[in-house]
């Protein structure tokens, strides 16, 4: 009895680190059903399958694995379940062959609510929710939504491992969870890749690594709904603020001479420039997305960049009407 109280009381005073609680973390990893693609498989299922229900939840859960670590990075305990679709009547093909999910598993499933219930069971209280980039978080928000699940107020402190990793690997650009695998030498199954708990395990090694209790508490985020975590994928209406896109030198903090105004490439914005105090060569990146709450937040960031990679986007940019 005596070992035991030590052992908690020892748990409780470490864990506060300049008055920040940090109980554990729980580590999840999706995977999704959703009809991109689909019309290569099956010709205009898109339109009898979806009942235009891609526009409410474009992608539907349909596996869900976690692992959960107390402030030591020791392992408590897994979690991972199968659920039944609702939304998308048809497993897509492209989903089936890189998940290996397939439809017997899918009927076997258990609801969505359900799911969701037992996720929160195994979570526990106080501990942080983590994944590989946020659209995981966003998605079991949007899928609640659809699902009319109310019960998502546990959903509080989240860590996004991708970015806490790319900035302590001092990467410029997010890293990919198999680069950073291989960056850190860890040994992966490729054939166990895209399944829900395997994927949350190899997340959870990545985090094991660069583990740092001090410096994690930084990136941990208390209002998931008013962080960017939604990507837009229809930039037909969206217009650029020119507040939010103002192009600098990243070294003098000149205004740049645009040489080719922000256009769009697949999901971001780029431009081109000269600094006039530099006269170095400058990329503009703007990413937009929004929060959970639906606000549209930028991401603006120049680069320097050489004469080779300036000639190469500045053919990119003609090329586009």
């Amino acid at each position: 009895m005596v070992v035991y109280f030590k052992k908690i009381y020892t748990y409780m005073i470490s864990d506060v680190l300049g008055g920040f609680l940090l109980m554990g973390f729980v580590i999840l990893d999706l995977e999704f059903n959703n009809m991109r693609g689909i019309d290569e498989y099956f010709p205009a299922q898109r339109e009898n399958d979806t009942d235009n229900l891609e526009n409410i939840c474009e992608n539907e859960i349909i596996e869900i694995g976690a692992v959960k670590y107390d402030v030591y990075m020791k392992e408590l305990g897994d979690f991972k379940c199968y659920i039944k679709p609702k939304i998308f009547k048809t497993l897509n093909p492209k989903v089936q062959e890189i998940t290996g999910i397939t439809e017997d598993k899918l009927v076997d499933g258990i609801e969505f609510t359900q799911a969701m219930k037992e996720l929160k069971e195994f979570c526990g209280e106080n501990n942080t929710l983590c994944s590989w980039a946020k659209d995981d978080i966003a998605e079991l928000i949007i899928n609640s939504n659809y699902h009319r699940y109310k019960d998502i107020d546990w959903i509080n402190k989240y860590l996004d491992i991708q970015e806490y990793c790319t900035k302590v690997l001092a990467h410029k650009k997010s890293l990919s969870l198999k680069n950073a695998l291989e960056e850190l030498r860890i040994k992966v199954e490729e054939d166990k890749l895209h399944d829900a708990l395997n994927d949350a395990r190899y997340t959870a090694e990545v985090f094991k690594r660069l583990y740092n209790s001090r410096v994690v508490k930084n990136y941990i985020v208390n209002d998931v709904y008013n962080m960017p975590a939604v990507m837009i994928r229809d930039f037909k209406d969206v217009v650029l603020e020119d507040s939010e896109t103002e192009f600098l030198c990243p070294r003098c903090h000149s205004k740049a001479e645009k040489e080719q105004p922000l256009k769009l490439f697949n999901w971001r914005f780029l431009a081109l420039g000269l600094c006039p105090k530099c006269k170095c060569r400058l990329l503009q990146e703007v990413v937009i997305k929004k929060t959970l709450s639906g606000q549209k937040v930028y991401t603006n960031n120049s680069t320097i960049i050489n004469e080779s990679d300036y000639l190469n986007y500045n053919y990119k940019f003609k090329k586009i009407v």
